[in-house]
């Protein structure tokens, strides 16, 4: 049986990444023009093929061009398997739905957020045939076996949904996969050819890896913990360091560990970081961290491993407003984190989310001065967004119960800068989507940082990719395109 998995292009969003949503969204293309490679896919389709099945993955998400291919491949697929995102609900069904004309014998199956979520919202869409709500590696070979061996009854499967005669049935959910080490690397042969872009990357080509799932945090904005359980279950150092030679054998430079948080076993961050000096593994790498899981010591330690940068989640700089989002971290000790990797000379990102609960206009002031104070090489603000599976939006639905009436809502309104951010404060939708703009332009167009971040680089290949990202956050804080 042939598997054919795709991530379609987006008119909505350019360079979309549907792996992860923790809830905010930049209007227009991505801020910097990243483009991710699709590790989410990737273990999808390596899973598949370690099942003896034929698989083929594109991502014309990342290259366009890749669209006419898709279409091609799919007159001789059996099942077209895709991952989902609220973002891009339905250029995603619709997409489906032109592979359907194509070929009407294909079955679909969407897995992701949004069909984990709203599964009955999904179900509505014709063009699909299946869901599968939460991780999708284990549930998906069930389903596999089952459509190969041409089994009308999937009840034996959980953690599936389908339709029956137009009637919606939700399976109970499955477990979650509590040995990660059992899964397969990701096979990146699957990747086609594409120059994955990411300006704060220093060396290329790069890749991501992703080495634990879950988080224990209450976060109202998040979708993570829901999606993949409030237990952290994180590979082994040795299945890490296995994937990570390999990748270094096969030429690539630099590592993105895009875990919620890398550095929430600490004993295991230091393994990994004290391994891969032992072995000398040429690879500088980003991760994710969460303020309060890394010390100054921790962090000189992933230093010398090959650590550049650490991506935190600051969120805002006002202690109300964190404590509105159920953030669980304090001002002062993100201030302090900031502080301690800049004096040992590790690149920072700061995450920053404006249009809060409880969020106003000056507020926004006091955040953007806390941005510049606590200095990060680079900062991102995007627009506090309401996802299904998070608190946040469960509190949206009392004031807009249409959100989930497939016939009116266009998911696509979570998604425009502050549509629905006047539901939680005094701001107006205007006023918001100003405000973002005006933030990056504070923020990026000083004299004093530029003339420091150009100082900082330290190669023709780096210098290309920040005036590439320079010139979309010009783009983005002008005219917000």
């Amino acid at each position: 049986m042939k598997v054919l998995i795709v991530s379609p292009p987006s008119k909505l969003a350019k360079n979309v990444v549907r792996d992860f949503l923790y809830g905010c969204w930049c209007k227009g293309k991505r801020i910097g023009g990243t483009k991710m490679p699709p590790t989410s896919l990737l273990y999808v389709a390596t899973t598949i093929k370690s099942a003896g099945y034929e698989v083929y993955l594109y991502d014309a998400s990342a290259e366009p061009k890749l669209d006419d291919k898709i279409k091609e491949e799919v007159k001789t697929s059996q099942v077209v398997v895709m991952m989902v995102s609220t973002s891009t609900f339905h250029e995603d069904t619709a997409y489906l739905e032109e592979l359907k004309k194509i070929n009407k014998n294909i079955k679909t199956v969407i897995f992701g957020s949004h069909p984990t979520f709203m599964p009955s919202f999904s179900l509505q869409k014709k063009s699909v045939d299946f869901i599968i709500r939460k991780e999708p590696e284990e549930i998906l070979i069930k389903l596999l076996k089952a459509i190969d061996e041409d089994r009308e009854n999937w009840k034996d499967i959980p953690g599936t949904g389908y339709r029956i005669n137009d009637e919606i049935v939700l399976n109970e959910p499955h477990k979650y996969i509590e040995n990660l080490d059992n899964l397969p690397i990701p096979d990146r042969s699957f990747l086609p050819d594409i120059d994955y872009f990411n300006p704060i990357v220093k060396r290329m080509p790069y890749t991501t890896v992703v080495t634990s799932r879950g988080c224990p945090g209450k976060c109202i904005f998040c979708t993570v913990p829901e999606f993949y359980g409030y237990k952290v279950r994180a590979r082994s150092s040795g299945s890490v360091i296995e994937e990570l030679e390999m990748l270094s054998k096969m030429g690539y430079k630099e590592i993105f560990f895009r875990d919620e948080t890398f550095t929430f076993y600490k004993k295991r961050n230091e393994e990994i970081c004290h391994e891969m000096i032992k072995r000398k593994i040429d690879l500088t790498w980003i991760c994710n961290a969460r303020v309060g899981t890394v010390d100054k010591a921790t962090m000189s330690l992933m230093k010398k491993a090959g650590c550049h940068m650490i991506k935190f989640g600051v969120e805002s700089g006002v202690q109300e407003i964190l404590d509105n989002i159920k953030k669980g971290i304090k001002v002062e000790d993100t201030r302090k984190v900031f502080k301690e990797a800049r004096e040992i000379g590790l690149d920072t990102h700061a995450h920053i989310m404006l249009g809060c609960y409880g969020e106003t206009l000056e507020t926004i002031k006091e955040t953007i001065k806390f941005a510049k104070e606590i200095r990060p090489s680079t900062v991102s603000f995007a627009v506090f967004t309401p996802y299904p599976g998070t608190e946040l939006f469960e509190s949206l639905l009392s004031k807009h119960p249409d959100i989930t009436d497939g016939s009116e809502c266009d998911f696509k309104k979570i998604h425009t800068s502050g549509f629905f951010n006047e539901s939680f404060t005094s701001l107006k939708k205007e006023e918001l989507d100003g405000a973002i703009k005006k933030a990056y332009r504070s923020f990026y167009f000083r004299p004093g940082y530029i003339l420091d971040f150009f100082l900082r680089i330290n190669s023709l290949d780096e210098l290309k990719r920040v005036i590439i990202a320079g010139s979309n956050i010009f783009d983005f804080s002008l005219r917000g395109e």
